[in-house]
C-alpha cells in the first residue's frame, strides 16, 4: 500500500516515515510539500491513504480535502498543531475520516491509520437488514430513507449499519467503538460523539432533540425509528417545548 503525506514540515514528514519503517514496513511512504503537489500525485500513485496537514505552504488543508472528495474517496487523516473541537468537526464534516493534534503518538497514530483503512466487511446477506423505511444500497456507504439516498462516509456506515442492526436497543459506547473502529482502535467517546453529530445532520435529525439516533447516559446509543421508541424517548424528554416528539400521544 502507497501513503501519502501532504505535509511541508521536513521534520514531521521524516518521523511519518520512520514510524511506518518500524512499525508498519511494508507501507510504502510518498511526499508533497504541497496541496497542488499532493493532489498531483493522488492522480499519479493512487494511495490507498492520505495524511494531509491542515496548514500547507500554498493553501489550507481544508481546501485540498475539498478538492479531493470531488474525485476521489480515499481515507484521509488530517493533523493539526490545533486540537480545537471546531476544526475537528469541519474537518469530519468535510470528508475526512479521522482528525489527530500534533504532536503525536507514534503507535496511536499507526492504529488509526490502519483502521482507517481496514476494509468494511459486511456480507451480502447484512446488506438487506433495514428499520421501517430506512435500507441500504449497493454499499454501506449507500443509506436510504425510502427513495431518498444518503450519501455516507466508510465509518458513519459502519456506525449506521449497527445502529440499526440493533435498531430498538441501546447500545453502549465501548461496543459501538469496537464494531466501527476495530477491537484494536484508539478511538475514544469523543470520536464516536463527533460522528454521530455529523450522522443526525445527514438524516435530518434534531439536534437538540433527537429523535432517530437517541442517547442515554450509562446506556449509550440507540436507532429508534419504532414507534415504541418514538414513545419511549418521547416520555424521556418530557413532551419538551419545540421536539417533533412533543405532538406525539403519549399512552398513559
Amino acid at each position: 500500500m502507497i501513503v501519502l503525506v501532504i505535509d511541508g514540515d521536513l521534520h514531521t514528514c521524516d518521523v511519518i516515515q520512520l514510524t511506518f519503517q518500524l512499525g508498519w514496513p511494508e507501507v510504502k511512504v510518498i511526499v508533497a510539500d504541497t496541496g497542488e503537489k499532493g493532489i498531483n500525485l493522488i492522480e499519479a500513485e493512487s494511495p490507498g491513504a492520505i495524511i494531509l496537514e491542515l496548514n500547507l505552504p500554498d493553501t489550507n488543508g481544508f481546501e485540498v480535502l475539498k478538492e479531493i472528495r470531488l474525485f476521489s474517496e480515499t481515507p484521509i487523516l488530517m493533523m493539526s498543531s490545533s486540537s480545537e473541537e471546531s476544526n475537528i468537526v469541519k474537518a469530519l464534516t468535510w470528508g475526512a475520516n479521522d482528525y489527530m493534534p500534533k504532536p503525536f503518538r507514534q503507535m496511536e497514530f499507526l492504529a488509526r491509520v490502519k483502521t482507517m483503512t481496514r476494509s468494511i466487511k459486511i456480507t451480502d446477506k447484512e446488506m438487506t437488514i433495514s428499520s421501517g423505511s430506512w435500507h441500504f444500497g449497493r454499499s454501506v456507504t449507500q443509506l436510504y430513507h425510502g427513495h431518498d439516498c444518503i450519501d455516507l462516509t466508510p465509518v458513519e456506515g459502519l456506525l449506521m449499519h449497527t445502529l440499526i442492526k440493533h435498531s430498538g436497543e441501546f447500545l453502549d459506547s465501548n461496543m459501538l467503538i469496537q464494531k466501527v473502529w476495530g477491537e484494536t482502535s484508539t478511538a475514544n467517546a469523543d470520536s464516536l460523539r463527533v460522528h454521530v453529530h455529523h450522522l443526525r445532520k445527514k438524516l435530518g435529525d434534531d439536534y437538540s432533540h433527537p429523535f432517530l439516533i437517541v442517547n442515554r447516559p450509562g446506556r449509550g446509543y440507540m436507532f429508534n425509528d419504532t414507534i415504541q421508541g418514538i414513545i419511549e424517548n418521547n416520555r424521556s424528554q418530557k413532551k419538551a417545548p419545540n421536539s417533533p416528539l412533543s405532538a406525539l400521544p403519549v399512552p398513559a
